[in-house]
């Protein structure tokens, strides 16, 4: 058995996050695979809850947060959906557990998220402001961190925050053409016949795409797919 990294967890870092959460009116979270390594989902699940956040994810963070929750607002990024890209720009603390901030995440640098104070919880400390500054930072397994982090912060509602991300999601949705036959329907039909049950593995490129958009991954690990290597032939068995 592999144990947590626990190491470079402070009690200063911990103590500033939560202050920070305290702080916030209008938290997001945003989650990437990191917290799937981590066997972090049900901490995750937990978490969001008790600070009343949306959660964005990654493509490599899909299911580590189930996407039929109500809190779910969709994949961040230049493939994302518009409302989880407005709610990072109109957050005030973005919470960024485990994951990188690749350029397909945040695009332009200087206009990432300029309303917000940005959070970093990665178990890597090269991963902490490599790519987007931070206000603060806890490094060490995201489990642990967050089992630690859920006894010191309390229980928080955020109704006129969450209704504003319901009304985004009501303004801006996925959509597509439902004349014809296309991807996005074929991907959505899967997920009404599997009841998103399915195990689904993709190839690089644009179903890949479809994939993760109009799939609702309920658990870790049911999205097997490549990330920022981009392996082709990766969808065969």
């Amino acid at each position: 058995m592999i144990l947590p990294d626990t190491a470079a967890i402070t009690d200063e870092d911990l103590s500033t996050a939560a202050e920070l959460i305290k702080e916030a009116k209008r938290p997001m979270i945003f989650v990437g695979g990191g917290a799937i390594a981590a066997d972090a989902s049900e901490e995750l699940l937990e978490f969001a809850e008790k600070i009343n956040a949306p959660v964005c994810d990654t493509l490599m963070g899909k299911g580590a947060f189930s996407g039929e929750h109500p809190l779910y607002a969709g994949m961040l990024g230049m493939h994302g959906t518009k409302y989880a890209n407005f709610g990072v720009t109109h957050c005030d603390l973005l919470i960024a557990i485990g994951t990188r901030f690749s350029d397909r995440v945040f695009g332009n640098a200087a206009k990432f998220a300029q309303n917000a104070k940005v959070l970093q919880i990665d178990v890597d400390p090269a991963e902490i402001d490599k790519n987007i500054r931070t206000t603060a930072s806890v490094i060490g397994d995201v489990k642990e961190v967050l089992k630690r982090l859920l006894e010191e912060i309390p229980k928080k509602e955020h109704p006129e925050w969450i209704a504003h991300i319901q009304e985004l999601k009501s303004k801006y949705p996925l959509n597509y053409d439902h004349t014809q036959l296309t991807g996005p329907y074929i991907i959505e039909k899967l997920y009404e016949l599997t009841n998103g049950d399915a195990i689904i593995s993709t190839d690089v490129g644009q179903h890949q795409m479809w994939a993760a958009q109009y799939y609702k991954y309920k658990e870790p690990r049911t999205l097997l797919t490549s990330g920022g290597l981009g392996t082709m032939g990766y969808g065969l068995g």
